[in-house]
């Protein structure tokens, strides 16, 4: 995928301190290039993929209800940290992280780089180890954490955009295989 500038900054939110540095980045990232932020919630993390699902991967529909109630949530959460950025969207996905993504990616065409918070050395996201996803999307991606804001990890589609994603040399390290290791 060819990325001349930025176009749009996706997010995949988590309630957590890696995910408030990994949010913390995306926000920067979206407001340094004017550009819309989404953030995707995902009921359940893509860090738990035990949770038993239905066919192809799928969850039980939520109630509207309870829809109603997590996206409240996810507002009220993210809206006290956008400050006064208001070029953000919020969507509540209910399918499977990867499918879902990629088709934000390809076909709506949400965003260009995605943002995600690595919580852990080979921490699952949906059916794989997060490291394995981020190096299969087409799109930069950036991992933040786990340890410290400033550790940041990106795909190879990621370290061939370092200039659009304000980052220099020795501010990140490559995602690699998932036997990673920070450079300081």
């Amino acid at each position: 995928m060819t990325m001349q500038t930025i176009q749009g900054v996706g997010y995949c939110a988590r309630m957590t301190e890696a995910g408030d540095w990994a949010f913390n980045f995306a926000l920067d990232l979206a407001v340094r290039h004017d550009v819309r932020l989404d953030i995707f919630f995902f009921p359940v993390p893509p860090s738990q993929p035990h949770v038993p699902r239905g066919r192809r991967g799928e969850l039980a529909p939520l109630s509207e209800a309870r829809q109603i109630a997590l996206e409240r949530d996810v507002r009220l959460y993210y809206d006290q940290l956008l400050g006064d950025f208001v070029n953000v969207g919020f969507r509540l996905c209910e399918g499977d992280e990867e499918p879902e993504l990629r088709r934000c990616l390809l076909v709506r065409r949400e965003y260009d780089v995605l943002v995600l918070p690595y919580e852990g050395y080979r921490c699952r996201f949906g059916s794989r180890r997060i490291e394995e996803f981020a190096e299969s999307l087409s799109c930069p991606v950036v991992l933040v954490g786990p340890e410290r804001a400033d550790q940041l990890y990106l795909n190879t589609p990621g370290a061939l955009h370092t200039e659009a994603l304000g980052l220099g040399p020795g501010e990140w390290a490559p995602v690699g295989d998932g036997t990673l290791t920070w450079r300081a």
